[in-house]
């Protein structure tokens, strides 16, 4: 039956554009992921006592955590959640602050670490990052995300694959439950 105002063979091809359009969509997704793999962040989520930070919003939490944190300059988790806030609104710099503010006091957070090995990768402090993430396998030499991240780092953006490969390889003998995670070793091993 036809629709005089649009004829069926106007639809089929309008629809046949429309799903060549979303296949050229995921397939740019898919070349892009490829060509600019990131990081794999693995954060600890810690509730703050008397309902933490998710109860509050945006800038007067952070203004409630810093008072906090004025008060009692000791308390850790004030600047783990100060630092997981900037990092919420990507404003690295001021995040690596409170993380080196934890690792001054506690130089074997594993978190800490790992949030900073972060950051200095958003900011494109590649070789600072990969040093965060080795100083996590010092203290956890079967972390497979600071192994993981290694790869990457090593892969494409400090150029030693070879150290990569190695890092990949742990990931994938690991056999973390994260299943996603070892396809990605796979194909980063796969691709040297």
């Amino acid at each position: 039956m036809e629709n005089g105002n649009f004829p069926s063979t106007a639809r089929k091809r309008v629809i046949m554009f429309l799903l060549g359009c979303l296949a050229v969509v995921v397939f740019a997704t898919v070349v892009y992921r490829v060509e600019h793999p990131s990081i794999v962040q693995h954060e600890e989520r810690r509730e703050m006592p008397g309902g933490g930070m998710g109860n509050m919003d945006g800038m007067a939490n952070i203004s409630v955590m810093m008072k906090r944190l004025q008060d009692h300059p000791e308390d850790v988790d004030a600047m783990r959640s100060l630092g997981m806030a900037f990092m919420e609104m990507e404003a690295w710099d001021k995040a690596v602050s409170f993380w080196d503010m934890i690792l001054n006091k506690t130089p074997d957070d594993v978190m800490a670490l790992n949030q900073k090995g972060i950051c200095l990768f958003e900011v494109k402090r590649f070789a600072e990052a990969a040093d965060q993430f080795e100083r996590m396998l010092a203290i956890e030499p079967a972390n497979y995300h600071a192994h993981f991240n290694l790869g990457i780092l090593y892969k494409h953006y400090l150029e030693q694959p070879d150290k990569a490969a190695g890092h990949f390889q742990t990931v994938i003998d690991a056999k973390p439950e994260d299943r996603e995670l070892v396809e990605s070793a796979r194909r980063e091993l796969g691709g040297k």
